[in-house]
């Protein structure tokens, strides 16, 4: 069996925050046994999604650790959001709560 980029199986959270309890929110046993990042996704990344994780190890590179200065240094390399809008605290903030769904 070939092994496969993601989970299609996977079930979504019910709540933004999951339970640490099993069967609570459709989550495993936190640390029970290995997850791999392939199996925990529910699609593929995207272009986008490549070009953010990119320009997100490059500003962490240089020793960023301030949203304020995480979103300059995305916008200095001209990595803007979906819309090609230049990013903004809010937008960021809402672009990650969405991908970590």
């Amino acid at each position: 069996m070939a092994q496969q980029d993601y989970n299609p199986q996977l079930k979504t959270w019910q709540r933004i925050i999951p339970s640490s309890e099993p069967g609570q929110g459709h989550i495993e046993v936190p640390g029970g046994f290995a997850n791999p990042v392939w199996q925990t996704r529910a699609g593929v990344p995207g272009p986008f999604e490549l070009e953010l994780v990119e320009a997100l190890e490059e500003v962490f590179a240089e020793g960023v650790t301030e949203l304020d200065a995480l979103v300059e240094g995305l916008n200095a390399r001209d990595r803007h959001d979906r819309n090609g809008e230049p990013w903004t605290r809010e937008s960021f903030l809402q672009e990650i709560a969405v991908l970590g769904q």
